[in-house]
């Protein structure tokens, strides 16, 4: 079986780990590995990143970006929150990294946002050189009422994610990968809207594995 090379183009660290635990533990819908079937490259070139709330618009203009430098299909991801009242207009959406890279730990006591309901939304541009598609993961959640938690991948010291299966209750991502019994392979596996977001992308291209141009 042949499989499909993806070069995600991402400079984090963060992101970088988070994917090899992604590959290790998820699967597609049909219960395939999805280590089975794609070969990740991580490429971490610098991508520009735009001012904009729309996270959909921010990595459609990111993977623009991407492709321009190094000439082959990939994509790009970028997370925010969404204030669970301010969802119609995705705030603070894309505007998220910004806040948290100027506020940091006073994030929440900043935006007011403490026990506030949240959605932890992830958008992925895929670029094949003759257009763009985007997919998206949710996770719906709350914030906490102060960071917790030492991994401080931006606001994951501050999203409780929730958790369908009921294994995790009132903790943040943070304190979810710290767990030895539970850690980034359960992030991964069962909560992230990363995880959700790339799933979906996957399944597109399982279907769609080369455009025209590259055939």
């Amino acid at each position: 079986m042949t499989r499909i090379k993806v070069n995600y183009v991402t400079s984090s660290t963060f992101k970088a780990q988070e994917n090899t635990e992604f590959i290790k533990h998820c699967k597609l819908k049909d219960g395939t590995p999805v280590s089975d079937l794609f070969d990740f490259e991580i490429r971490a070139n610098q991508i520009k990143e735009i001012l904009e709330v729309n996270l959909e618009v921010m990595v459609q203009a990111e993977v623009i970006s991407a492709y321009s430098q190094i000439k082959v299909p990939c994509i790009v991801e970028h997370a925010g929150l969404i204030f669970k009242e301010y969802e119609g207009k995705s705030y603070p959406g894309g505007l998220t990294k910004p806040m948290w890279d100027t506020l940091g730990d006073n994030f929440l006591q900043e935006t007011n946002s403490a026990g506030r309901e949240a959605i932890a939304r992830a958008a992925i541009a895929y670029c094949d050189g003759m257009s763009i598609q985007t997919f998206i993961g949710e996770t719906l959640g709350k914030l906490a009422d102060k960071p917790r938690g030492n991994r401080h991948f931006y606001w994951d010291t501050v999203f409780v994610p929730e958790d369908p299966s009921g294994k995790v209750s009132d903790m943040t991502y943070a304190e979810i990968v710290e767990d030895k019994d539970l850690g980034l392979p359960y992030k991964m596996e069962y909560l992230s809207q990363s995880s959700k977001a790339m799933l979906k992308f996957l399944e597109f291209l399982r279907k769609n594995p080369k455009s025209n141009l590259w055939r």
